[in-house]
């Protein structure tokens, strides 16, 4: 019997396959897995998820070091004290010394001194040697604070003391007053000068004996409260006008019979030295 060549080809072609197919490799697994197997125990944990690994962030830019400032220059340093510091060089001695006076608003004060027995301030004023001195020493001080200067020659100070007299009194004074101040002389270009009076309450824990009177005749009106009327000069140099010394009569005043009839109180000289800052 005899084969069609058309027979012959399509049994090539059958045979290509079959050799094709089993080059391919065994057929694949197909063995299933029991559920029971395949599903974690109950109560077991559940597999951790894998972590989810994010990107590293992108490295920030390494930032250059602050300039260091160099030294500064002398003419930037002359600039800057110019314009913190106001120009002053066109006043006079008696102007640059106001004004650096003024720039000092506090200033604190130490003194020292003497009382007087007798006498009255106006004539104690005139005639200071007329007195009879030395009955109480004072030891004292006082902080002042300027609130301001008007009319150009005329300022005002707020004053806070206190003084222990030694000897017959043996007690304590202390005040808070308001002093006018001037200092319009015609010498303050070469020795500044002040002027001032004060106004204000005195306190003393025990009166001195001018105010008490004596056993045979006290005085009829007293008051541990009075008016401290204390007359002052200071002198300092134009330049140094932070550095002052101080004269001072300090007189404990009744005004006149304002506080309970006193007419007349205790005067004291002392010295003192103050500071401005």
């Amino acid at each position: 019997m005899t084969i069609a060549p058309s027979s012959a080809a399509r049994l090539l072609g059958l045979a290509g396959v079959a050799v094709l197919l089993a080059a391919g490799g065994p057929p694949p697994d197909r063995t299933t897995t029991p559920r029971a197997q395949a599903l974690p125990a109950s109560g077991a944990a559940p597999a951790a998820a894998s972590p989810v690994v994010s990107p590293a962030p992108a490295a920030a830019p390494a930032s250059e070091p602050a300039p260091v400032p160099g030294p500064a220059s002398a003419a930037a340093a002359t600039a800057l004290v110019t314009a913190t510091t106001p120009d002053l060089s066109g006043l006079s001695p008696g102007d640059r010394a106001r004004a650096l006076a003024d720039a000092r608003r506090w200033s604190g004060t130490l003194f020292v001194g003497s009382s007087v027995a007798d006498g009255y301030l106006r004539e104690l004023i005139i005639e200071p040697w007329t007195g009879s001195w030395g009955d109480d020493t004072l030891v004292g001080g006082a902080v002042q604070y300027r609130v301001g200067r008007f009319w150009r020659f005329f300022m005002v100070d707020l004053e806070v003391g206190g003084a222990y007299r030694f000897g017959q009194t043996e007690g304590g004074e202390f005040w808070t007053v308001a002093y006018l101040r001037y200092d319009g002389f015609p010498w303050t270009d070469y020795v500044y000068t002040t002027f001032g009076l004060s106004f204000g309450p005195d306190y003393v824990t025990r009166l001195p004996q001018v105010e008490r009177g004596t056993d045979q005749r006290p005085e009829a009106n007293q008051s541990h409260f009075l008016n401290f009327f204390s007359p002052e000069l200071t002198f300092a140099l134009p330049d140094s006008p932070q550095y002052e010394v101080a004269l001072r009569y300090m007189h404990r005043s009744g005004i006149f019979g304002t506080y309970n009839g006193v007419w007349e109180g205790a005067n004291s000289f002392v010295v003192g030295f103050r500071y401005r800052f």
